[in-house]
């Protein structure tokens, strides 16, 4: 049977002689052209929506929002966290669900919102930047857990730097942060709750490195951290991370065939159903299948650490979750410009999250962040680097770059919230000093 399915490509070549066109014409005009139409219609989508999407970008308009944070009490540090987790689930509010119409005429698309700390010559401030037509979310979202912050609109910060480099007075290092072991991000960051104490409730707040290392710069200097956070639907994060329980419980995973796929295996699907009902009425009923004992099941075997593991993946798939990317910035000018002083304190910080068991982020290097280990022409290919990651930060561009990955309202709180001045120290943290109120109600006029 095997010569009917065999194809000789040579035979099939010199049956055209030495013309190889021919062979391509044959080829086509005998279905080859339905791969070609394929590419065809690929290509023309992608441009369209480049074309619609860049459209769209142009008519969008971002603003940048200080925050001043107010003097946090410190009766329960835990509890100004939660506020934080409650902050972000309401920003996922901004999450926006597209029509075909609005996605492929008009080139809708959803923007992040970019959470940011930043330090200039030392000045700390937290910044929130986001479209302006999404400014009264964010506002509603920081005063319904904080009344008493203020939130000022100002420039962008990041446009006050060279966009270019090699610079004459300005370097630049930045890098892009990835999950560690390609671990898959339905695994958690260690969060707030592990920084507080068992037994006496002392929380240790893990923002202290940064803001302490962040004060420390002098002038200038600049360093800045990005988290980008995409609102995103929920179904394909809830079925990734059902899907990983599952396998942490040892159970099977069915993965659904694709419409494609669907497509192409249709017709043996139906030769085997057919087959199946025939030696099925020859050979009579079968005798059901044995259920498994559930003794033997791994979620009966598991160690204390794997249940651990377990518990921590099915309490991050529970909360709301982001689209997520963590960028490090640090710029100076070339007669005060020192790597060590900041970076550090910028890796320590995360570092602080990360776990074997788990989910634990690193420095990318390879591709997009700036590597002074290169072999070859490394201050050409690192310029590049520079000017790309520069040009990505700006934009807040949560696509380009590294893939993105989920973090949920949980993680995004442990990395980014207000802190609690009680335990930082940092000077130049900019922070309320005063409280404002309602004057009384029966104050007398006139």
């Amino acid at each position: 049977m095997n010569e009917y399915f065999t194809f000789d490509v040579a035979t099939f070549l010199a049956s055209f002689g030495s013309n190889p066109f021919s062979a391509m014409f044959t080829i086509f005009i005998s279905g080859g052209w339905i791969i070609f139409l394929i590419v065809i219609v690929w290509a023309a989508s992608k441009f369209w929506m480049y074309w619609r999407q860049s459209i769209a970008a142009g008519q969008k308009e971002f603003i940048t929002l200080a925050i001043d944070i107010p003097r946090l009490n410190e009766k329960d540090p835990g509890q100004s966290l939660r506020a934080v987790e409650n902050m972000f689930a309401h920003l996922a509010g901004a999450h926006a669900p597209a029509s075909w119409t609005e996605t492929w005429i008009q080139g809708k698309y959803q923007d992040p919102i970019s959470c940011e700390i930043i330090s200039i010559e030392g000045n700390v401030q937290f910044i929130i930047r986001c479209l302006r037509s999404l400014r009264d979310l964010v506002e509603a979202s920081i005063f319904a857990q904080y009344p008493e912050a203020e939130i000022a609109e100002v420039e962008d910060y990041a446009n006050n730097v060279p966009s270019l480099y090699p610079d004459q007075e300005y370097d630049l290092w930045g890098t892009e942060m990835i999950p560690a072991g390609g671990k898959s991000s339905f695994y958690p960051l260690k969060t707030y709750p592990s920084f507080e104490h068992s037994m006496s409730g002392e929380f240790k707040d893990p923002l202290s490195v940064l803001l302490e290392g962040l004060s420390r710069l002098g002038p200038g200097e600049q360093a800045w951290v990005q988290l980008l956070c995409l609102p995103i639907d929920v179904g394909a994060y809830q079925k990734g991370g059902t899907k990983l329980i599952k396998e942490l419980k040892g159970e099977k995973v069915v993965t659904p065939p694709s419409t494609l796929e669907k497509i192409i295996l249709a017709p043996f699907n139906l030769f085997i159903l057919i087959a199946g009902e025939i030696l099925g009425s020859v050979s009579g009923n079968t005798a059901p299948a044995k259920a498994n004992d559930p003794l033997q099941s791994k979620i009966f075997n598991l160690s204390p650490g794997e249940r651990k593991v377990l518990e921590a993946v099915e309490n991050k798939v529970s909360k709301i979750a982001y689209t997520c990317k963590i960028r490090f910035m640090y710029i100076g000018k070339k007669n005060v410009f020192k790597k060590p002083k900041i970076v550090q304190s910028l890796i320590g910080f995360i570092k602080q999250m990360n776990t074997n068991d788990m989910l634990s982020l690193k420095p990318e290097a390879k591709n997009v962040g700036v590597n002074g280990a290169l072999l070859f022409m490394r201050e050409r290919r690192n310029n590049v680097r520079k000017r790309r990651l520069l040009s990505y930060y700006k934009s807040r561009s949560v696509w380009d770059g590294n893939a993105p990955y989920y973090l949920c309202t949980e993680e995004l709180a442990t990395l980014w919230h207000f802190p609690h001045t009680f335990q930082v120290k940092a000077p130049q943290l900019k922070k309320r000093e005063s409280k404002h109120s309602e004057p009384p109600m029966n104050l007398p006029f006139g």
